[in-house]
This record gives structure tokens, C-alpha cells and sequence, in this order.
């Protein structure tokens, strides 16, 4: 089981879909320093202090392996950023809207 955390287009169910049709969904959020929703920039400081906002999204299981959702997500038209060629993947703590944290990937 894999767990990521999806933000910005990828909260759109239809979008989720089409990475695999099974999968479970809680709401979520994750805390940042910064995330600029124009550009796509998001940013997270090694000072615990500075990550002061919240980002909003979705925790979403799926039972595939990383390689295979990412490849997945390549395909998606919607999630493609114009002229950005490299993406970061970190795991990192997030919060469920119901209560508890996950340890989960973020592509950012």
C-alpha cells in the first residue's frame, strides 16, 4: 500500500481515476512554508518554526508500487506543469481531517 498526498489538480477525483479506479480517500492536510498556487512552487523549510501554512488535499491509498503512480500521473494531461522538467518526491507527515497522521509521499 502506498499513500501520497495530493494537492491542487489532483484532488479532482476524475484526475485520480485515472492513476487506478481503486483506491482509498481521506481529506487532508500537510504544513508548509510556502506554496505559491500560480506557479505550482511549493516549499518546505528545514526550520520546523517557518512551516507555519496549511495546504489542504487529499491522503489517497492505492495498492501499487510508486514507480507505477508516478508513471501513471505522467500521463495525465491535466498534471503536466508547462516547462518544469524536474519534480521532487519526499515522504512527509500529513494530518487527516478525521484525526491521525500518515506517512505519505509528496510530488512536488
Amino acid at each position: 500500500m502506498v499513500r501520497i498526498f495530493f494537492y491542487n489538480k489532483l484532488t479532482n477525483i476524475d484526475l485520480i481515476n485515472k492513476i487506478n479506479n481503486n483506491f482509498e480517500i481521506d481529506n487532508g492536510y500537510i504544513i508548509i512554508k510556502n506554496y505559491d498556487s500560480e506557479n505550482n512552487i511549493l516549499e518546505f523549510s528545514e526550520n520546523k518554526s517557518l512551516n507555519n501554512k496549511i495546504l489542504n488535499g487529499k491522503i489517497v491509498n492505492f495498492d501499487m508500487k510508486i514507480y507505477d503512480i508516478i508513471n501513471k500521473i505522467n500521463e495525465i494531461e491535466e498534471c503536466k506543469i508547462e516547462n518544469k522538467i524536474k519534480y521532487t518526491l519526499e515522504t512527509i507527515w500529513a494530518n487527516k481531517i478525521s484525526g491521525g497522521m500518515n506517512k505519505v509521499y509528496i510530488i512536488y
